[in-house]
């Protein structure tokens, strides 16, 4: 059944008012911010109807109420203000993104940065995958006996690079006849697409190919294997500790060993990458035990009209989503322009 429109607004109050004091409301804090002029009975009767139907919960008899997961999930879905990050906060962004230098990496850990100081939670960054981005020039540069360091650069100045150890030495010379033949065979095509050719060159070509040919493949095989599938940032877990929302310890220690477990925080990311616009997610739907007194607040940015990576916001459940969401949002639209604009 659906909530009438007092019972919706109390809901929304005790959502709050709970995210402004870190605890409990009580009806006669919900009933003075009501613009239905009730009194406080008959918002403790509203109070106690929400709570049986699992929209608030009690930790206490003589306390007052607290949102549940369905609760928030309610105000998420009906309630949640719309709004613009404050000027303060988009001139911040704009401005620090701007300055952070023409590195992906450099702008996507400074974005990360950002992120945790202004919603002082913890935040994540994944960084566009780089199988879709498109070969542009690759180098080998002789750095010791046996030795080359591989440089591949991306389109919009995405860099990957290797140290690799060789089975013999090749002069400069040589090393240059490679990244020639590389570039002349892969430019624009997709890292996916060349690693495809370069494997399938390697196993089936044999001596059809030039002893020059297998060895740029070679060095060029030696770099891309192995390759991680994201780049990762994470900023602020500290920020966690001692909050008054997560008072259990055992769960914070929980919470921090989830964060820096690379591998389950980026499914989690991922997974919200289908969304269109922000997602949020909350404890249990995230379907991870470290998770469930936590909320995710997460937007993909795009290349193209195309998600390439997301942003993400982790805090207590019961966060200020009106301030969060806003931030993310913007966040993902600056990241969005200044990559469409280089990609």
């Amino acid at each position: 059944m659906p909530l009438l429109p007092r019972e919706r607004e109390i809901l929304a109050l005790v959502v709050e008012g709970s995210v402004a004091q870190a605890g409990p409301v009580g009806s006669r804090t919900v009933a003075a911010r009501s613009s239905f002029a009730l009194s406080a009975a008959s918002v403790r009767s509203i109070m106690a109807d929400l709570k049986e139907r699992g929209y608030l919960e009690q930790p206490h008899t003589s306390a007052g109420c607290l949102p549940t997961a369905q609760g928030l999930r309610h105000y998420l879905d009906f309630s949640l203000p719309q709004a613009a990050p404050g000027r303060t906060e988009q001139a911040l962004i704009t401005e620090r993104l701007d300055q952070a230098g023409l590195e992906i990496s450099d702008i996507l850990r400074q974005a990360s940065r950002l992120l945790a100081t202004i919603s002082r939670q913890a935040s994540m960054v994944v960084a566009p995958i780089r199988d879709t981005a498109r070969w542009k020039q690759i180098d080998f540069v002789p750095v010791g006996q046996g030795l080359v360091m591989a440089l591949l650069v991306l389109q919009g100045g995405m860099v990957q690079k290797r140290l690799i150890r060789c089975d013999e030495d090749y002069s400069t010379d040589d090393l240059i006849a490679f990244g020639n033949y590389l570039n002349h065979l892969f430019a624009d095509l997709s890292v996916e697409k060349a690693q495809a050719h370069i494997l399938r060159e390697l196993k089936e070509a044999g001596d059809a190919i030039s002893t020059l040919s297998w060895r740029a493949l070679a060095l060029a095989r030696d770099l891309m294997k192995d390759e991680e599938e994201r780049e990762l940032y994470v900023e602020g877990t500290s920020s966690l500790l001692g909050r008054p929302e997560f008072p259990d310890l055992g769960q914070m220690r929980e919470l921090l060993t989830f964060l820096e477990e690379r591998g389950r925080l980026l499914s989690l990311l991922t997974r919200t990458m289908r969304e269109r616009g922000i997602a949020i997610t909350l404890g249990r739907e995230a379907d991870l035990d470290a998770f469930q007194d936590c909320g995710l607040v997460s937007s993909a940015y795009q290349v193209k009209g195309q998600p390439a990576g997301v942003i993400g916001i982790i805090g207590p459940m019961r966060m200020n989503y009106a301030y969060v969401v806003p931030v993310v949002d913007f966040t993902a639209r600056v990241l969005t322009t200044m990559f469409t604009n280089r990609f």
